[in-house]
């Protein structure tokens, strides 16, 4: 039986080559990301001969390496069934709205396109995209020590470079904030590599996608996977604004006023525990880097 693209626990550079939709030949080779998501698929884009090189080496001053390919692109498919154009397009307005608050340096390109799957006979509504790679490491707004591990990033590098870094943070929260005040909407920031830090200083979000409305209630909303995103997002932005960028009077404002009540954190932290028991005993939990 032919399964769904979108069902396949895991997907090969052949499973992509036989969609419909792709070219073939390809001037591609298509590989699993290290990390995917609850809601799409991520394959790298690789040039062929990156792939080849990597499998047999290069010879440099006598000695061999092995340099692992890098991405020209990521390849997302959404895992999300749609059943109409408009329901797309309600998942493409979401990209809209980060680039509504966001400069480009803070978030990884993409251009969505949908398409028609033929699979068995049957059509159906795909929604992809074609998404800037960015390479660096994942900001863990988790860390016990968030401060020490974005500090680590940079021990290479001139101190100018960790000074830009820490201005890119607080341009990027601030946007954040200002997209929460404005519109009353949030992008998912709770995840580890959902941001990444890269070796210029950049601060980008890669997971543009999943963005959930900000509600002053006092119930608690969680995405169509069941996870309080919403409020796990803010719990975040304020791990950074305090512990990498030292803002000691973040916790007056009325947004952390509002979200971070021992209480509601508590009920938070409950429906999150619950989530991760659901997805480990689906089989489909999301890898991380």
């Amino acid at each position: 039986m032919n399964i769904d693209i979108r069902d396949k626990p895991a997907l090969s550079n052949e499973d992509i080559l036989s969609l419909n939709f792709i070219k073939r030949p390809s001037p591609y080779f298509f590989r699993n990301h290290y990390r995917e998501g609850l809601r799409s698929r991520l394959m790298q884009v690789l040039d062929p001969g990156d792939v080849a090189r990597e499998a047999t080496g290069v010879v440099q001053d006598g000695m061999r390496f092995f340099p692992v390919a890098q991405p020209l692109a990521m390849f997302r498919i959404f895992k999300k069934k749609f059943s109409s154009v408009g329901e797309i397009q309600k998942e493409i307005d979401n990209y809209k709205l980060v680039q509504q608050y966001l400069p480009e340096s803070h978030y990884a390109i993409s251009s969505e396109f949908m398409v028609d799957y033929i699979r068995e006979n049957q059509k159906a509504i795909l929604l992809c995209g074609i998404q800037e790679y960015v390479p660096g490491e994942a900001l863990d707004p988790w860390h016990e020590n968030a401060l020490l591990k974005f500090e680590s990033v940079f021990h290479k590098f001139p101190k100018e470079v960790l000074e830009t870094a820490t201005q890119n943070l607080a341009s990027f929260i601030d946007g954040i904030k200002q997209m929460v005040g404005q519109s009353g909407f949030i992008p998912d920031l709770a995840g580890v590599g959902n941001l990444i830090l890269t070796s210029r200083g950049e601060i980008k979000i890669v997971d543009i996608n999943n963005i959930s409305e900000v509600s002053y209630t006092a119930h608690i909303p969680v995405d169509d996977k069941g996870y309080p995103v919403s409020d796990k997002s803010i719990q975040a932005i304020f791990q950074l604004e305090r512990q990498v960028l030292r803002r000691s009077t973040v916790a007056d404002e009325t947004l952390y006023r509002f979200f971070l009540q021992p209480q509601r954190m508590k009920d938070v932290k409950e429906l999150e525990i619950h989530f991760h028991q659901v997805v480990a005993n689906s089989g489909n939990y999301p890898a991380v880097g």
